[in-house]
């Protein structure tokens, strides 16, 4: 069973609480028939009391319940931006199932429950900067999984070929709430970049023009580094995620390539 199978049995969003957890719930209910549990609040209110002394609960507490956070997240974030220009149609529905088939190689189960969380999320209406700032609390100790998010998420938003306007509006909105700066979102844009420009490859590698040749280097084996398939799964992305991570290493090798030969080294 995957990551997101468990969760009909898990009770993962009583660990995590706020919206997400109430999106967890809203799943796990429909799941069983509308009978299921329901965050809320003590007072009845959408989302409860977690027991970490603020709504969104606190970090994940384990390499397991990282990894189904991250799901979660980026599960409930992809509906928003999907919402972003008012509404959700058939063919962006189509677009996102294919992702979690074709470029995380997710099962036929989890994305049935993949699903359940997608239409939550839709038809939720807390904003998509709730749920960003309540992911800046389980996983913000983490940096390069909220960078590897906002990527994951513009993967998404360009299936199609392209990013409209607004859904650039919402995705850079998200950014900032993770608590990411513009450089951190150029560089994600970086790896979709169709020209592959040299500026584009040194914000691939999270530099600028300005870098020293051993500056260059050093955030290259950082790189290459953070996306070894062990360390991926240590740090919360899991299984379903290795195939994004060698996307990353290939376009981080592509950049570095390109980087190199402009510099003669």
């Amino acid at each position: 069973m995957g990551l997101l199978g468990t969760l009909v049995g898990g009770g993962i969003g009583f660990m995590m609480g706020g919206p997400l957890g109430a999106i967890v719930g809203g799943a796990i209910g429909s799941n069983i028939g509308g009978g299921g549990p329901r965050i809320t609040r003590g007072d009845g209110s959408p989302y409860g009391s977690t027991g970490y002394g603020n709504p969104y609960g606190g970090p994940a507490r384990d390499t397991r319940q990282a990894q189904q956070a991250f799901l979660v997240a980026m599960i409930s974030l992809a509906a928003k931006v999907a919402k972003a220009d008012g509404r959700v149609t058939e063919q962006e529905v189509r677009s996102f199932d294919g992702f979690l088939r074709d470029r995380l190689g997710m099962s036929v189960e989890d994305r049935r429950v993949a699903a359940r969380l997608f239409n939550e999320a839709r038809d939720s209406h807390v904003p998509a900067e709730e749920f960003a700032r309540q992911v800046r609390v389980l996983i913000g100790h983490q940096p390069d999984r909220l960078r590897d998010l906002v990527a994951l998420l513009m993967s998404v938003a360009t299936a199609d070929g392209q990013m409209a306007p607004a859904e650039d509006r919402v995705l850079r909105s998200i950014a900032r709430e993770l608590g990411l700066s513009a450089r951190d979102y150029e560089e994600a844009v970086a790896m979709f970049d169709p020209h592959h420009s040299i500026d584009a490859s040194y914000a691939v590698l999270g530099v600028t023009r300005d870098a020293t040749d051993d500056e260059v280097k050093k955030a290259y084996r950082r790189l290459a580094r953070e996306y070894h398939p062990d360390v991926v799964a240590n740090k919360g992305m899991g299984e379903d995620f290795q195939k994004f991570a060698d996307e990353k290493m290939r376009a981080v090798n592509g950049a570095y390539d390109a980087v190199k030969d402009a510099r003669g080294l």
